[in-house]
């Protein structure tokens, strides 16, 4: 290092080995990565560097994305998630690496999201579709690389601006759709032995997705006491202006007060007023 010991910091040293340390990086986990950068580009036009996707899984900008599903996306980055071909040279590989139900070879992390009948990911996705179009804006197409690199997405005006209030909005939907359909799918192959017989019901998984999505919109209410989280809470004005097109009476609640407000399909809004 071309520094004498005695006068060095174990901050300084530490630092100093991990910038001569060579990061060798995972085929798999470069693969992954180029294929979120890829996606990312095509929908919002501009392609950021491969560090923004692991500094935006590890600030958490917001609060906008859970610390489950950053872990979950950190392991789907790297691939590292056991399913599909990770049985592939073990003695459980013909029970756990094809998906039964759907004839598939692997039963991959993308089968899961995208494809699985048993994950019922395709209600899941129209259910958030439902919600997005209530913005008004043009529902993308949902694919793998969309979802490995959704920390970073960019949803821009017809100027080019970045919209914040929608890319939040977005980020919300589509992780928190993801990270219940991975829960859905390990519950009925895990929790209840891939019995054909136990699979989750449409009323029970939309019932799941509603409270999911509406325990979001409440936790951002109560992460906005100042009281409670002093600098650390966020802009009330930033958390109205992402749930108001699809949750129109948020300009009337406050933190301490939001069970008026339901997400979900057809469901009524409460008109605003003391005596609704």
């Amino acid at each position: 290092i071309g520094a004498r010991l005695s006068v060095l910091s174990q901050s300084e040293l530490y630092k100093a080995i991990r910038h001569h340390h060579k990061n060798d990086t995972r085929k798999n986990t470069h693969r992954a990565v180029k294929q979120a950068l890829d996606t990312i580009e095509a929908t919002s036009g501009s392609r950021p560097p491969p560090s923004q996707l692991w500094l935006a899984l590890k600030k958490r900008k917001h609060k906008t994305l859970t610390q489950k599903w950053c872990a979950f996306n950190w392991k789907a980055l790297h691939q590292a998630h056991k399913v599909g071909e990770y049985w592939l040279h073990t003695r459980m590989k013909d029970s756990r690496m094809p998906c039964t139900e759907c004839n598939a070879p692997a039963e991959s992390l993308e089968h899961i999201l995208l494809e699985c009948r048993v994950s019922h990911q395709e209600l899941v996705w129209d259910l958030v579709k439902s919600q997005w179009e209530l913005t008004g804006r043009e529902w993308p197409c949902i694919n793998m690389g969309l979802i490995l690199g959704i920390s970073a997405i960019q949803i821009r005006d017809p100027d080019g601006k970045v919209n914040h209030a929608l890319t939040r909005l977005f980020q919300i939907l589509v992780s928190e759709s993801c990270y219940l359909i991975w829960c859905l799918r390990c519950e009925w192959r895990i929790g209840r032995e891939a019995n054909p017989m136990k699979r989750h019901t449409v009323s029970e998984v939309t019932a799941r997705w509603q409270s999911a999505i509406n325990k979001r919109l409440r936790m951002d209410w109560k992460l906005t006491s100042r009281a409670v989280y002093k600098k650390k809470a966020l802009p009330q004005r930033l958390v109205a202006r992402t749930w108001q097109l699809i949750a129109p009476n948020l300009q009337y609640i406050n933190e301490k007060k939001i069970e008026g407000v339901l997400v979900g399909m057809g469901i009524e809004r409460r008109p605003p007023g003391r005596n609704r």
